[in-house]
């Protein structure tokens, strides 16, 4: 019986040369994004990119592009990684929103890394002392790894400058206390209430479906058929014995 040679792996890139590794892939996430947003007004987003080496990202730009493809926004990834988890580096870059109103489609690109762009990213961030990176360093001897660009998609709304503002007050139904962190809507418009019950939702003249609900009690829904002016609205909120399993998904 002859004994079956199996076949040398050939690093990427080699050709009797240097042997260059695959970038490692990367992923990206946005959150915080407000909607509705102003026409025209200014508003904060999160990007997080995360290598699947866990590799250090500190300093790394990332780019906002509009429907068009063109750069609306950059900023740079933070120090250190986001608290809670072990790589995800991320940004706050502040964008305005589009004059138009309507639905916006925007994308968060990272367009990957280069063995030599983690000294530009120092040169170009002030220095000061930060907690040593996470993820796996180069060995001796070994280059510094490279990392593939990754994009995300996320959407927001515009709406023209808001009319009135109409205070929504939630009280626990059982104990007669203002109940925090309702989530309050009124068609595009929302709202989350504060230790008094309070949030304050800003509409334009119209009718409208409102809706409170908070985990652990019975959602809320009832018809304001006529907004003209600003308004206070009183809810009281029952609790349920068992949340319902939808309580978690986030309002589309």
């Amino acid at each position: 019986m002859t004994d079956r040679v199996q076949p040398e792996e050939t690093p990427i890139g080699s050709a009797g040369g240097a042997s260059k590794t695959a970038p490692h892939p990367t992923s990206v996430a946005v959150w915080g994004v407000p909607s509705p947003v102003v026409v025209s007004r200014r508003f904060v987003a999160r990007v997080g990119v995360k290598c699947s080496a866990g590799c250090p990202l500190a300093g790394r730009r990332i780019v906002i592009r509009d429907g068009t493809g063109a750069d609306v926004g950059h900023g740079r990834l933070g120090d250190a990684p986001e608290r809670g988890t072990g790589a995800l580096y991320a940004a706050e870059v502040t964008l305005e929103a589009p004059a138009e109103e309507g639905v916006h489609a925007w994308t968060a690109a990272f367009e990957g890394s280069g063995p030599d762009d983690a000294s530009r990213a120092s040169e170009a961030t002030p220095a000061r002392e930060t907690a040593p990176p996470r993820g796996p360093l180069p060995a001796a001897g070994q280059s510094t790894p490279t990392h593939a660009g990754a994009t995300a998609a996320f959407g927001f709304r515009t709406v023209a400058p808001p009319e009135h503002r109409v205070t929504v007050t939630v009280l626990d139904e059982d104990a007669e206390s203002p109940l925090a962190g309702a989530e309050v809507r009124m068609g595009v418009h929302r709202g989350t209430t504060d230790a008094s019950g309070r949030a304050h939702v800003e509409v334009h003249s119209g009718s409208y479906d409102l809706y409170v609900r908070k985990a652990g009690y019975k959602p809320h829904s009832e018809r304001v058929p006529a907004v003209a002016g600003d308004m206070a609205l009183h809810v009281t909120a029952a609790r349920v014995s068992d949340a319902d399993l939808d309580d978690d998904q986030v309002w589309m």
